[in-house]
């Protein structure tokens, strides 16, 4: 059973070790819950590629904040440095009886066969600790994206070395189904490539629970995922707040302001283009 608690924060870091062996910038994220709202700050890092010698320098990334609020209907997106934010509304949720009925309606007509078979392996070691005052259980996920007949690609492996705990972080606006587990399926292809359609397969029962700690292996990269801080104390309402003064645009800047050398660089590719057409 997952605990509930009345107002929850979550401090965590995503760190990427890239094929060379280089640690990359970590990303930083403090997540703010209390029963149908939550906000989520996060700070991280882009990076700008320097050709041709392909130096690549990092600039932090402006600090901003995801608000979702389920008794206004609204999500709300800010930049602290700009004084900006933006707001869209919450799309509604499908209930289990509609997602139920639309199963039992069948696959649509002439569907496209799937081009790959994600498989993914789930086995619970038995291993358990104490994280956070919250036993943990110890549990290894193994997920193979299989090429099917006809396609080309290489078959791609991801194992995820994981430790979980009962604790429930989602708020009531939020799709039933999700999970803090952090687990997905994302396909990448080259422009001109068709996307792939997936069908999958499950060994072994999923992983529930919410991840403190995770290590994600895919070919030579790895990337670590570790929850620094957890803890229950009352928080302020206006943290679910947009602050006074800020302006309502239509976006948000969420990268940093680029180099010089990128601005000028930029600058003189326009004035390039302009003068090849009004030549």
């Amino acid at each position: 059973m997952m605990v509930v608690v009345g107002s929850l924060t979550l401090r965590r870091v995503m760190r990427h070790i890239r094929t060379d062996g280089r640690h990359l910038p970590s990303t930083e994220t403090t997540e703010y819950l209390q029963a149908d709202r939550k906000r989520e700050e996060h700070r991280g890092a882009f990076g700008y590629c320097f050709r041709p010698h392909g130096r690549t320098i990092y600039r932090p990334t402006p600090r901003t904040a995801l608000i979702k609020r389920c008794d206004v209907q609204k999500t709300f997106l800010i930049n602290f440095e700009d004084r900006e934010f933006t707001e869209w509304p919450i799309e509604p949720i499908p209930t289990r009886e509609e997602l139920r009925m639309c199963a039992e309606s069948g696959p649509p007509t002439n569907q496209p066969a799937p081009t790959v078979l994600v498989e993914t392996k789930t086995v619970d070691t038995g291993e358990r600790r104490e994280i956070f005052g919250r036993l943990a259980r110890h549990v290894m996920t193994t997920r193979r994206v299989i090429p099917l007949a006809g396609r080309t690609h290489q078959e791609r492996q991801t194992v995820i070395d994981g430790w979980y705990i009962d604790l429930e972080t989602s708020v009531s606006c939020e799709p039933w189904w999700w999970s803090g587990s952090g687990h997905g399926f994302l396909t990448t292809y080259k422009h001109g490539d068709q996307p792939e359609r997936p069908t999958f397969k499950n060994i072994g029962e999923p992983v529930r629970g919410y991840a403190v700690l995770l290590r994600t292996t895919e070919g030579a990269s790895v990337s670590e995922f570790e929850v620094t801080d957890l803890s229950t104390a009352a928080l302020d309402p206006g943290l679910f707040e947009v602050p006074p003064g800020f302006s309502l645009v239509e976006q948000v800047r969420q990268e940093p302001i680029p180099p010089l050398v990128i601005r000028l660089k930029h600058t003189y590719e326009r004035l390039k283009r302009r003068a090849h057409i009004g030549a």
